[in-house]
Parts: structure tokens; C-alpha cells; sequence
């Protein structure tokens, strides 16, 4: 049976689901709010560096579980496909200063605490403890809703917890490990940790005997990772689908007619549009909002997921220091760490190829082009004022990278915030999941979609499309 399909929301769960219709034989709109689709996965260009294209939100995604790979390679992008260069790895930054990110990891756990590369961080007495994980109780910090911290504190240590964990969790999920929920940081760790009774065993399970940093388990897409959502886009057109931008949702009701119950979509437009089958892409707040009156349990059910402010600032720098890549691909700083407020640093034309050819040709004046990414906003913490970012950004190069870098490298900059994009599952939220699941199942015409469900990252909102058929609750 051919139906309906309103899509609310053009970020990449959107996109899929839209798409996933679409192939199912439906007729399907999209609205998104903004002008432009992709949500997170956009690009921009800076003029004064030859108009290159950077990525200004997500620039990699996970290849380990290939779900993104195989989508790429679907809409034909599959010669865009670029891994980073080899050798290089990754760094932690904390007040015992920057160290190759230890290899074999999963969330920061070592899955090998008294390797070489652990020590240096933890130190001795910090590699034993962690050591020593594996023969705790299997019980041990792992209560339901428990947090990163409480997990990883009683059973790894401290240290693990302050110079591993804590800038993974900051830089990667934009979270504070004392109010983030363990099992939706990783359900896959929490799962293995529950079958082996060990953090460590968990992690050696799950990575393997990978070395690598989590930093190179990625693919990215030439010349930036907006080449999928602009496809996908493409796609949905050239399907008849029809996207809309610039229109934001209002109000929605759920109404009886002709004995089939529709979904009656109020737009800031004044408009009125109705659907049979209703798809919520939207962050959860909003998705509250919006039900309280059409469906009010599955509103109530929602679980909060507050946002992360986050602040970039992007370099386009002329620095023949950099040539050497100091901190190989870039590096995730421990909170508190003396001297530096940047949470995340990506080197971005160290780890990628593609970029660095791209500086080149976009600048063939300078003498060593580079590109370097600082993300800056921890929970609780206020965001540097855009007006002061990019001194603060060189002045925190410099002591990640131990390059000095002013404002005479400069060739260009960018300021790039998102309010909205980083959710932190608070304890609670996998077992509040379970039962908005349970109610969704209820009402074959709603879906929710996009990352407050299916965890942070590109890799996790596809592979969450995928499991989805057309018509299953969800």
C-alpha cells in the first residue's frame, strides 16, 4: 500500500528515512527548518584560502562495523573513500603531558593496561591498577544507569578514568563522564562487559588485536563528508521525493478520517498537511513538544538528552613546523589540564591526504599550508568568546602541537558553532529507550529517529536505518 510520508527534520537520520521510504514505493516530503540538509555533516568555504572546502561539523565516521561504507559505496561514492594517513595515531593531552593515544582501545579502555604506550600515560602505578581490573567482581560499578565515571573509576582507576576516558568522552561525545550514562556511551562495551565480567576483556574483544588509535579507525569523503548528505539529497529528488527548506513544523494533531487515523502537520507557513505515516527527525526536545498533545505518552516517554554547546575554530596556517606533524592526527585533551581550554584538536591535513593536496593547490604561494581544527565546550563550562577564539585557538596549537603559530601563519580562520548537534544521555536513558520502543510499537505510523536513539556518530544513525523495514515499529 502506497502512503504518506512526512519526513520532520533533513539532518542525516532524515535523509535515510526518507529514503528508506522512498525505495518502499511511498510518497514521501521532507521539511527541514534550516536552508540546507545534513544537519552536522556540513562543509564551508574560506575564501582567503583559495575558497577551499573544510568540513565544518563531522569529518570522519566509523568503518569498523562497514554500514557506512556499504551506503557510500550504494549512492556511487565509493572512489570518494579516503582513510587517513597510516603511521600516524593519535595524542592524549593531560597535566602529564601529550602521549601517543595507546592502541587497541575502546572509550580510552586500554584493552591492554601494562603496554608500553598505557604506562607512559597512567605511569606505573596507574598501568597496575588498571591491570588489575580483571579480577573484580563482574558485578562491580555495573548497576543499571551507572555513569562513565562510577564504571570506570571502580573498575579500571582514577587515572584511566582522568587521562583516557575523560577526553574521549569531552572531545568525542562532548559529555562530562560524571553525568553520562555508561551503557549509551557504549552499548557495545556495556554489552561485553555484562557477557565477560571485565572492562578489559570486554575491549579485547570487541578491538581485537587492532593497534590502532581510535582516531584511525575512520573513512572520511572527498573533498568533504557533505558529499553525502548532497547526495542523499539528490537521490531523494530524483526518486520524486519533494524537500522542503526553510519550513519549520509548528503543531501536529492526530486525526480520524474516513476511519484511518492521519497526522495533521502545521507549518510556520500557515500550511496544513497531512500524512498517513509521520517520521520525527528532530532532536528529542523538540520531538516532545511537538507530541504532547497527539500522542502524550510517547511525549512523556522521551528521554532528556540535553545538548552540548560546541565552538570550532578552524586555521588555515603557513607553518613548515608542521610538516613533521607533531601530534600525528590531532589530540584529545583531559579536562583541567593546565594551560589549555581547546577539549579536541584534529590536524586535519596530517591525517588526511586528500586536504593537504587540496591546501596546496588552493594555495600554491605558501611555503607549508596546514589545517588545524580546535573544538571547544564542556559541559558546564562557557564558551570563549568568538570575538577572542582564534588567539585563544593559536595560543592552544601551540602548546598541543609544541609549535609556536601566531597570527603571521595565519593565511585564514573560521568560527563555527553548533548549539544544538551533541545530546548527553544522562543515567536511565537505555532503559527509558527500551520503553519508548515498547510504546512506538504501539503506533505503526510514528517513527523517531536520529542520534538521541541511535548513539553519537555517523556509523550509529546508519546502521540504526538499516535495521529498520519499511513498516515495523520502530
Amino acid at each position: 500500500m502506497t502512503m504518506r510520508v512526512l519526513v520532520v527534520g533533513g539532518g542525516l537520520a532524515g535523509l535515510l528515512a526518507a529514503r528508506r521510504h522512498l525505495r518502499a514505493g511511498h510518497r514521501v516530503v521532507l521539511l527541514e527548518a534550516t536552508g540546507s540538509v545534513g544537519g552536522a555533516i556540513a562543509q564551508s568555504v574560506l575564501p582567503g584560502a583559495g575558497d577551499l572546502a573544510l568540513n565544518t561539523g563531522a569529518e570522519a565516521y566509523s568503518n569498523g562495523s562497514g554500514a557506512v561504507d556499504a551506503l557510500v559505496a550504494e549512492l556511487g561514492l565509493a572512489e570518494q573513500i579516503v582513510a587517513p594517513r597510516e603511521g600516524l595515531g593519535s595524542r592524549v593531552v593531560s597535566d602529564a603531558g601529550a602521549h601517543r593515544a595507546p592502541g587497541a582501545s575502546l572509550l580510552g579502555i586500554p584493552s591492554r593496561p601494562l603496554a608500553a604506550d598505557v604506562r607512559a600515560v597512567l605511569g606505573t602505578a596507574g598501568a597496575l591498577r588498571a591491570a588489575l581490573e580483571r579480577f573484580l567482581p563482574a558485578s562491580l560499578g555495573a548497576r543499571p544507569g551507572a555513569t562513565v565515571a562510577q564504571v570506570v573509576r571502580r573498575r579500571s582507576g582514577r587515572k584511566v578514568l582522568e587521562r583516557l576516558v575523560a577526553p574521549v568522552i569531552g572531545g568525542v561525545h562532548s559529555s562530562d563522564p560524571a553525568t553520562l550514562e555508561f551503557a549509551a556511551a557504549s552499548p557495545a562495551l556495556s554489552a561485553g562487559l555484562a557477557e565477560h565480567g571485565s572492562l578489559t576483556a570486554a575491549v579485547r574483544r570487541i578491538r581485537g588485536r587492532s593497534a590502532g588509535s581510535a582516531g584511525t579507525r575512520v573513512h572520511s569523503l572527498s573533498p568533504t563528508m557533505a558529499a553525502l548528505p548532497q547526495t542523499l539529497q539528490a537521490r531523494l529528488l530524483a526518486a520524486g521525493g519533494i524537500l522542503r527548506t526553510g519550513v519549520e513544523v509548528v503543531g501536529l494533531t492526530r486525526e480520524e478520517t474516513d476511519g484511518e487515523a492521519v497526522w495533521q502537520v502545521r507549518t510556520s507557513r500557515g500550511e496544513e498537511l497531512s500524512a498517513e505515516h509521520l517520521v520525527l527527525a528532530c532532536p528529542p526536545d523538540t520531538a516532545r513538544e511537538l507530541l504532547a498533545t497527539a500522542a502524550p505518552r510517547v511525549a512523556a516517554a522521551i528521554p532528556q538528552a540535553p545538548s552540548a554547546a560546541v565552538r570550532l575554530a578552524a586555521l588555515v596556517l603557513d607553518a613548515p613546523a608542521l610538516d613533521a606533524f607533531p601530534s600525528g592526527t590531532g589530540a584529545l585533551v583531559a579536562p583541567g589540564t593546565a594551560g589549555i581550554r581547546a577539549k579536541a584538536l584534529t590536524h586535519a591535513s596530517a591525517k588526511w591526504e586528500h586536504v593537504q593536496r587540496a591546501l596546496r593547490e588552493a594555495l600554491p604561494s605558501a611555503c607549508s599550508p596546514h589545517l588545524v581544527r580546535l573544538s571547544y565546550g564542556r559541559p558546564g563550562e562557557a564558551l570563549p568568546g568568538r570575538e577572542e577564539l582564534i588567539d585563544l585557538a593559536l595560543a592552544d596549537a601551540t602548546r598541543i602541537l609544541g609549535v609556536h603559530l601566531d597570527r603571521s601563519q595565519l593565511l585564514d580562520s573560521a568560527v563555527i558553532d553548533w548549539e544544538r548537534a551533541m545530546r548527553q544521555p544522562l543515567p536511565g536513558h537505555r532503559a527509558a529507550l527500551d520503553s519508548l520502543a515498547a510504546l512506538l510499537a504501539e503506533q505503526p505510523s510514528l517513527e523517531l529517529v536520529g542520534s538521541w536513539r541511535a548513539g553519537t556518530g555517523i556509523d550509529a544513525i546508519v546502521r540504526a536505518d538499516d535495521s529498520l523495514t519499511e513498516g515495523s515499529p520502530s
